[in-house]
């Protein structure tokens, strides 16, 4: 048996083969490139696929799909273990890819099978992170709008319920400085709004009123103008971005075979949570060989770390930040729609914990309710489970 380490990068790749004794087979280089492919394919022909095991530092990519198509056995070791593993400071990634095939060689417990979802998850998975990135490129870009009109348009950022909407962005190309909106009549203001659709015209006077209230001017504005002229299109784009994958995450996840198996959990009738839950859980079981690794890596528990007669219970930090804000809503939901999700959070304030804690406390809680029902295929009952909570004696609670 061989064992390959791969040190991955954007255009190249450092590549060792260590025998079953730990001695150096080959150290080469590839390109990010069919020349640099077809080299790692001959050099894998020359040993036998079959008598070779691989393990490199991520688990996307390029390189790594093109490997999966090849049907060969890949590990994952997390490049922080990588790190931790170097017995020196120093660094390089000709060493990297030997400590790597060395961890796989040693059986390192770190080193996990590659495990892949199937084509709609990781379809799905892409739609939630286009529309993560883009609320937050949004959030990122209304707030810089928002900071600029402060400077010489305050009364700007209360017209409307937010600056990034379309009806703010229309009403700031039309009127971007203070003295041009004040010019407005009530009549032209109206005629504004309905041009654009505004659906709230009963606003109409709250609006108007605001735009003739005196209000403090810069001395000079035209800079400031001229950042929001380039703001505009730039939120407009990511309005509209955001809406597009607002419906398709919806659609896409949907088509999934096991879609109406997430959507029966409490908190998850909404077009988002069970999408972003199917996303980063995915529906590859292997992956997850016990509720207690689905919970670390969504971070939901805790890390214990003990020493002699010291205990300390510390938030974990390392995890999946995408699962672990999918889960941190669905627990905010739930305690809409589930009985003892609402007791179960109360419990957890009146400890004195803060909210945050006590809603990571119900996500870890259901996290363990899903790994268990996903294991065996069952659907969610509320009402079975607050038998079983009741059978154990947890307390009665009423469905809701």
């Amino acid at each position: 048996m061989y064992f390959l380490g791969i040190d991955w990068a954007t255009e190249k790749h450092d590549l060792c083969l260590l025998d079953e004794t730990g001695a150096i087979v080959q150290q080469m280089k590839i390109e990010q490139s069919n020349a640099g492919f077809q080299h790692f394919e001959e050099l894998v022909k020359r040993y036998g696929a079959v008598n070779i095991r691989f393990n490199i530092e991520r688990s996307d990519g390029l390189l790594v799909d093109w490997m999966v198509t090849q049907g060969w056995t890949i590990y994952v070791t997390p490049s922080v273990v990588v790190a931790h593993r170097r017995p020196r400071r120093s660094k390089s990634d000709p060493s990297d890819a030997y400590l790597l095939a060395h961890l796989l060689r040693l059986n390192d417990p770190d080193c996990r099978l590659l495990t892949r979802s199937s084509a709609t998850v990781l379809h799905v998975r892409e739609l939630a992170r286009a529309l993560d990135t883009t609320v937050a490129d949004q959030r990122r870009l209304a707030n810089r709008l928002s900071y600029l009109l402060y400077q010489y348009f305050p009364a700007a950022n209360h017209l409307f319920a937010h600056v990034e909407s379309l009806i703010c962005l229309a009403f700031l190309e039309v009127y971007p400085t203070p003295e041009q909106a004040r010019a407005l009549t009530r009549h032209q203001l109206q005629r504004f709004l309905k041009r654009h659709n505004y659906p709230f015209m009963q606003r109409l006077e709250g609006i108007y009123a605001r735009l003739q209230a005196p209000m403090p001017t810069a001395t000079v504005s035209e800079g400031y103008v001229a950042q929001v002229k380039i703001l505009i299109p730039m939120l407009r784009q990511l309005y509209h971005s955001r809406s597009y994958l607002e419906r398709e995450l919806p659609k896409v996840f949907m088509t999934h075979p096991e879609a109406a198996w997430w959507k029966g959990f409490p908190g998850c009738n909404g077009p988002l949570t069970p999408a972003r839950l199917l996303a980063w859980i995915g529906d590859e079981r292997r992956r997850f060989p016990s509720a207690e690794t689905l919970q670390a890596i969504a971070g939901t528990a805790p890390v214990t770390r003990r020493s002699g007669k010291a205990l300390h219970v510390e938030f974990r930090r390392a995890c999946s930040h995408p699962l672990r804000k999918a889960l941190d809503d669905f627990a905010r939901q739930s305690v809409r729609h589930s009985a003892w999700a609402r007791d179960y959070l109360a419990e957890q304030m009146q400890r004195g914990h803060s909210k945050a804690r006590a809603y990571r406390a119900l996500a870890n809680r259901w996290l363990k309710i899903i790994w268990t029902l996903w294991q065996r295929g069952e659907q969610y009952d509320e009402a079975r489970h607050l038998a079983n909570r009741t059978h154990q004696g947890v307390g009665k609670l009423k469905a809701s």
